[in-house]
């Protein structure tokens, strides 16, 4: 059996079907370039590659093996799981010395810009014990399923925040001159999943505190808030939904809004109620997910009844000063998820994305309305402003943004915009293709009359998205007065006795944890002997992962563990780190678990006196008194 053939059964054993996909890629190959192979000047083979008039050596011609080692040995010691990140399969010679000379278990994926480059390499190489060896993953343009999306999945799942620290990236020799632009979008891709790890890490260390306290706070609108799963049989769903962001091209039309009042579900963001009532315009519904936006943003008096999309987390201000119905969806905390579950509705998620308008429309989609009208959706610098005008000021100033990133624009080829706006264009991308494939009538119309563009998107004026798609009269008001709250009488006093009793709840996790502490330092104690007794250890083993259980189920565990994501990144970064004996493995286990479980033991306590001041007995009898 040739080379090549057993490399296609060795691919197939570790990704089915990939032998067939690289088979019928083969079939529609286009020439882009010539590979061809000689011997260096040490006698080994090696590759050249030619592209139009120009050729290049994959790996030069002299010393091509001693490259090849430098570049290792310049890695350093790899972690277990550490991602290596290559452009290129080139000569296999860098592939080939990673490989054999790194011990540890390590995930190294592979991008090859061209077809023609990867299937000479798999007639020159032996992969199966590389694959054996390591995770090894192998993106190639041209094959099927090979797309930007899915590379983005694998990335994402790889570049965790906690192996950022260990990860190495490399473009191997002249593809930075073969394939520029190929190289280029695919550091970036990567350079982009590890700043959007990188933010989510420090907004979340930033907020953990403050988003606890909110949730404790706000838990108390649960009792007579509603689900946004009662929407789904409320609101038509053959008109379209409207997301207002407060994007600067919202100055050109929100005059126009006025006519899609009655005909649409209009829901805007926070920054945009300003703006909206100045003109005259009272949306159907806003939302609020920021755990720190200032209630001056929305504090008028028109804004106090609109119904409001909101989280636990969000500012407990605005939520004070709200006076109207709130619509809350499952966010995933445990304690609130008993509540939800006891009201009998459906569960009922919004794929956040990082924005409050990513939200907004992630619940039209969920609410199985078929065509969203983008207003205000900017993500970008128009006329070098970042809101409209109204919104943060009566006149938002412009800045310089001669240094900003630039995207392609819905008017204008390339529009200046940030890290954050690029992050929400990407998420726009990938959830509407998503959509449009789950659901087929599906359609976003963009109507922002400026700023970035999104893919899978029809652009129009809102006029004549209004004209075309806001036909049928509906009183949305009427349907939501229809709505009961989520809980009935029983069950909102089941809930009430609930939140008295967290607490408590708080009291008992610090005793378990107590109990689990003395667990690691047992284990510390069996590690400070001499000769370690492995069964004595492998049984203390079983009692720890026991006891963290039993400490996992309790309802606000969760929520001490938001307060300590620099604890948690810790305990699961030095995870790969290896120790040179199972002696000074376990002491360093015993070490860090007694530090953390004094950490959740100070927290549980600190949280109890909290919980206590918000949950007393005349704060939870009726909604009035609250």
């Amino acid at each position: 059996m040739k080379i090549y053939e057993k490399n296609l059964q060795v691919l197939a054993k570790y990704y089915p079907e990939m032998d067939k996909m690289i088979e019928e890629a083969r079939k529609k190959m286009p020439s882009e370039v010539e590979v061809l192979e000689e011997l260096s000047y040490e006698g080994v083979p090696i590759l050249i590659v030619k592209k139009g008039s120009k050729v290049y050596y994959l790996n030069g011609k002299r010393n091509t093996i001693e490259a090849a080692q430098m570049w290792v040995e310049t890695l350093g010691k790899l972690q277990t799981n550490a991602p290596v990140l290559i452009v290129g399969v080139g000569n296999p010679f860098y592939l080939q010395e990673l490989v054999e000379k790194t011990k540890n278990r390590i995930t190294i994926v592979v991008y090859e810009p061209s077809l023609q480059i990867f299937l000479k390499f798999l007639e020159m190489v032996n992969l199966e014990p590389w694959m054996e060896k390591h995770l090894l993953v192998f993106w190639v343009n041209g094959i099927e399923k090979m797309d930007e999306s899915h590379m983005k999945g694998i990335l994402q799942k790889i570049l965790t925040y906690e192996m950022l620290n260990f990860s190495r990236h490399f473009i191997l020799p002249n593809y930075d001159k073969l394939f520029p632009e190929e190289s280029l979008e695919f550091i970036k891709m990567c350079r982009d999943i590890a700043l959007k790890e990188t933010m989510q890490f420090n907004t979340k260390d930033v907020f953990s505190e403050v988003m606890v306290k909110n949730l404790l706070l706000n838990s108390k609108y649960l009792c007579d808030g509603y689900k946004t799963t009662q929407l789904l049989d409320i609101v038509p769903r053959d008109i379209p939904g409207i997301v207002v962001a407060a994007g600067p091209s919202l100055n050109k039309n929100i005059q126009e809004l006025k006519r899609a009042k009655g005909k649409a579900f209009i829901v805007a963001v926070d920054t945009a109620i300003r703006p909206l009532l100045g003109a005259g315009i009272v949306p159907d519904m806003f939302a609020i997910i920021d755990a720190m936006k200032p209630v001056e943003l929305i504090k008028m008096e028109e804004a106090k009844d609109i119904p409001l999309l909101t989280t636990l987390n969000a500012s407990p201000e605005v939520l004070e000063y709200h006076q109207g119905k709130k619509f809350f969806f499952n966010e995933g905390y445990q304690f609130a998820e008993e509540i939800f579950l006891k009201s009998g509705h459906r569960a009922g998620d919004v794929a956040c994305g990082g924005s409050v308008a990513t939200s907004i429309f992630s619940l039209l989609y969920k609410i199985a309305i078929d065509t969203i009208i983008l207003v205000g959706q900017d993500l970008a610098y128009t006329n070098n402003k970042s809101h409209a005008d109204g919104t943060f000021h009566e006149f938002m100033e412009q800045e310089d943004t001669s240094g900003f990133r630039m995207v392609e624009g819905n008017y204008e080829e390339k529009v200046p915009t940030r890290s954050d706006f690029k992050m929400y264009i990407d998420w726009y991308n990938d959830y509407i293709k998503g959509a449009k494939e789950y659901r087929e009538k599906f359609r976003v119309i963009n109507a922002t009359e400026g700023g970035a563009k999104i893919k899978n998107t029809e652009i129009m004026s809102l006029k004549e998205a209004i004209d075309k798609e806001c036909i049928q009269d509906v009183n949305i008001q009427e349907c939501l007065d229809k709505i009961p709250p989520m809980l009935n009488e029983e069950k909102r006093a089941w809930t009430v006795d609930y939140l008295k009793n967290i607490p408590n709840e708080f009291q008992k996790l610090s005793s378990e944890v107590r109990i689990l502490k003395k667990s690691y330092q047992k284990l510390d104690k069996i590690c400070n002997k001499k000769n370690i007794d492995k069964k004595e250890y492998l049984s203390i083993y079983k009692e720890l992962e026991k006891r963290i259980q039993t400490v996992e189920k309790i309802n606000v565990y969760q929520l001490i563990v938001m307060t300590m994501s620099n604890a948690m990144y810790i305990l699961r970064n030095e995870q790969f780190l290896q120790k040179d004996s199972i002696q000074k493995e376990g002491k360093e286990i015993a070490r860090k678990g007694i530090l953390y479980t004094e950490n959740v033991i100070s927290m549980s306590n600190l949280f109890k006196e909290y919980a206590e001041e918000i949950f007393i007995e005349d704060k939870l009898k009726e909604r009035r008194d609250l």
